[in-house]
């Protein structure tokens, strides 16, 4: 039956409430947030692979910011002027991501077709990301855009 036919989306939860997005196997995810400590802000690209999610790329306009990821040889400065790492060494493929929102609240997951600003949908808190697959019609009921 076409209605539980599983598609693959994106779910990010508080425990207490939701959102699901549509997120195909080949779709581009991009996570961005403000690092901490040199106040810039860090692009994660990343790739749904087999019910995990793996970086596939690190930008941030300040090197450092993205040190910690693991250089796979010399940083590099790609054309649109960020530092790039491509498919960091250090960072193992993840089946959840488990996300502290804090209180300035840049944290924010996009695609091409949709955006979610985690502290307007949930506030200060902590979040759990998977990318999973769920019959059509719970991700249709949930809102998945």
């Amino acid at each position: 039956m076409a209605l539980a036919t599983p598609v693959p989306v994106l779910t990010v939860s508080d425990g207490r409430s939701e959102f699901v997005g549509a997120l195909a196997p080949d779709e581009p995810l991009l996570y961005s947030y403000r690092q901490s400590i040199y106040q810039v802000t860090v692009y994660e690209e990343l790739a749904r692979m087999d019910g995990e999610m793996r970086i596939q790329r690190a930008r941030s306009s300040d090197v450092r910011s993205i040190e910690y990821f693991g250089w796979r040889g010399e940083p590099a400065q790609g054309g649109d002027g960020l530092w790039m790492e491509e498919a960091p060494a250090s960072v193992a493929p993840e089946t959840e991501l488990v996300i502290r929102i804090t209180p300035s609240g840049e944290q924010r997951f996009a695609t091409r077709h949709w955006t979610l600003v985690l502290k307007d949908g949930f506030g200060e808190t902590v979040v759990r990301v998977r990318a999973e697959d769920r019959p059509w019609l719970l991700a249709a009921l949930a809102g998945a855009p």
